[in-house]
């Protein structure tokens, strides 16, 4: 993640800034007025302290479903800088009419002032994230969403802290006021600086009733599989978060008699925790859309709530039942794990999060990018409120907050399993990156060459076993490989090539009809625009030299008009993995202690007008046959 544009980059720093102060403000308000109701125990409406406190947190979230669909409209219709400029002015407006509430101490207003900045919320959230595919590449737009979500959680711990200090303050009501004035007023300064963002689109209609664009604005969410399957793995995140944010509070209290500091820390390591996961995923992004991880991630939650159950299960009972400040708390002896734990949660949290909303922006129309945003927000309050009557229902059934813990992880992790079966080839294709440039140092050269979508063919020479993983690690989407059949029926790896969807194939000779099957498999592979590889030499080199080029990759082109990419790959002769020396698989290696140096050349794409396949062989024995060092 560059943090250098949090402040060079002229077009993404004051949408940034925007954001955060926005979203800080929120929790400075909500947090204060929060703290007043619980301490001065307000009743309101018939509702006491506690109850009036879940009745703000829907008073925030109703507009989310109220509002978003128009909202979404309205930022695909106008220009979105200008959208951006008009909600600040909105909420200077509103904060006006919050502080007067703040000064009265008229509970009324300030619970009405809270329903109107979750609707100015709604209105700003689908610019924030809609404008990110106009003013940044492909190659930024993971970096982006990152910055934008994991500054948006340490916003809401800055917010969140301010309103805890300013209710505390001996002039509690006056602090507030002047504190989400001067957020307000940063966050028109910020805006001002917001250049244009030239993606209007008048063709647009804007419905002001609401109700209707709502119920059809989630019925159009549906039609795009990729975009609705992104919005779910989001919406299941707020379900998530929101159900360990509720159950937390009473196992800090009634199982790890924690006192109310001690669930501060568990707060603020839930924030951490998604900051510290959003630059991760970034990080391991790179320059790529990348949803492999997501079910990776999926399950590394699921196995942190386990072990976070576990250590409840296995936490002492308290003799006085009284609860114990961060410093003794500390000296038992499974607390540091049980919040390593909760950031383990949070961490793969953040990288499930970003890198599924990041997929979701690349897979929707830009067209109507706004209005996919702003389903999104539609459902992500639909699943939030769903945790909410989970955790009534389950408390009702007399399940306890452990029990609730368990439920959760039992359940997310069936969830995983779903994420796997919709992106195992991703999955894969991500874990091979990981691995591949972890054991080896891997310089590649043309990588650009590589087209991101269209039917392609991969030629790649072959000199090892591990060829087709370095191969997947740079490529931007998976490759669906030619296998020798040999390899492929051998019993229990059979399973695991078919989760990548490897085509086996044989000679005439050995089986006509498993490769009549391969030719169709090919044929329909690549009609559906997807990648396969290919090595034309047909078996891995014992001697280190290029073997004589097959023809078949010549009848694929032919039937499918695929563009054909050679892959040359250097320096994996000799290695563990190679035929040399004493053979694959036999004798520990230098290179297995240490990093392999290993160079990849992606040479120029071929048309299938221009393919010869003898040519295609020249050119990469060609490139293979110069020395590594040059």
């Amino acid at each position: 993640m560059s943090l250098a544009m949090l402040y060079k980059e002229r077009k993404f720093w004051p949408l940034f800034w925007t954001m955060f102060l926005g979203a800080a403000n929120d929790n400075v308000f909500k947090n204060a007025l929060i703290i007043l109701i619980t301490y001065k125990n307000v009743s309101l409406f018939g509702l006491g302290a506690e109850s009036l406190v879940a009745f703000a947190g829907g008073a925030f979230i109703l507009p989310y479903v109220l509002f978003s669909a128009t909202s979404g409209q309205i930022s695909d219709h106008y220009d979105k800088a200008q959208v951006i400029k008009v909600t600040k002015f909105t909420e200077l407006a509103f904060m006006v009419v919050g502080s007067i509430g703040f000064i009265t101490e008229s509970y009324g207003l300030l619970m009405l002032t809270l329903f109107l900045m979750g609707a100015q919320s709604s209105f700003f959230s689908p610019v924030k994230f809609s404008s990110l595919r106009t003013i940044l590449k492909d190659d930024e737009l993971t970096t982006g969403t990152a910055l934008i979500g994991g500054g948006t959680f340490i916003a809401i711990l800055i917010g969140t802290i301010i309103g805890g200090l300013a209710a505390a303050a001996p002039d509690a009501t006056n602090v507030a006021s002047l504190a989400i004035l001067g957020f307000a007023i940063l966050g028109i300064i910020t805006a001002r600086f917001q250049n244009k963002i030239n993606d209007i689109n008048e063709d647009v209609k804007i419905d002001y009733t609401f109700i209707k664009p709502t119920f059809k604005l989630l019925a159009d969410s549906m039609k795009d599989k990729n975009s609705f399957r992104a919005m779910m793995g989001v919406s299941w995140f707020w379900f998530l978060g929101s159900f360990v944010l509720s159950v937390m509070p009473a196992i800090i209290k009634n199982v790890f008699f924690g006192s109310e500091m001690v669930a501060s820390i568990f707060m603020a390591t839930f924030t951490v925790g998604m900051g510290l996961g959003s630059w991760i995923c970034s990080k391991l992004s790179g320059k790529r859309i990348e949803v492999g991880m997501v079910p990776i991630a999926a399950f590394g939650m699921s196995l942190a709530v386990f072990d976070l159950y576990y250590i409840s299960t296995q936490w002492p009972m308290s003799v006085t039942g009284a609860l114990m400040p961060p410093a003794e708390f500390f000296t038992q002896p499974m607390a540091i794990r049980a919040i390593i734990d909760l950031l383990l949660i949070t961490i793969f949290g953040g990288n499930f999060y970003i890198s599924q909303l990041t997929f979701m922006q690349h897979s929707a129309p830009l067209e109507r990018l706004a209005r996919t945003i702003a389903a999104n927000n539609i459902w992500n309050a639909i699943f939030m409120v769903v945790a909410a009557v989970s955790i009534i229902l389950l408390k009702k059934s007399g399940a306890t907050a452990l029990d609730n813990l368990a439920i959760l992880g039992g359940v997310n992790l069936i969830y995983a399993a779903i994420t796997y079966y919709f992106f195992h080839e991703e999955m894969w294709r991500f874990f091979f990156h990981m691995l591949t440039n972890v054991l080896y140092d891997i310089e590649v050269e043309g990588e650009e060459n590589i087209p991101k979508d269209g039917k392609v063919v991969i030629a790649a020479n072959h000199t090892s076993f591990v060829d087709w993983g370095v191969v997947m690690s740079l490529s931007p989407r998976p490759i669906r490989w030619v296998i020798d059949h040999r390899y492929y029926f051998i019993p229990g790896l059979k399973q695991f090539f078919m989760q990548g969807h490897l085509i086996p194939i044989a000679t005439r000779k050995e089986n006509p009809e498993l490769l009549d099957k391969a030719y169709s498999k090919l044929d329909k592979t690549l009609q559906e625009e997807r990648c396969v590889g290919f090595f034309p030499e047909g078996w891995i080199t014992r001697d280190g030299k290029p073997r004589r080029y097959q023809p078949g990759i010549k009848k694929v082109v032919e039937q499918t008009n695929a563009t054909v990419v050679p892959i040359v790959i250097k320096g994996l002769w000799g290695s563990f993995y190679s035929f040399s020396g004493k053979g694959v698989f036999k004798g520990i290696r230098w290179n297995l202690l240490k990093r392999r140096k290993v160079r990849v050349i992606v040479l120029s794409p071929i048309g299938p007008d221009e393919f010869c396949y003898k040519d295609l062989e020249d050119k990469m024995v060609s490139e293979y046959v110069k020395p590594l060092s040059s």
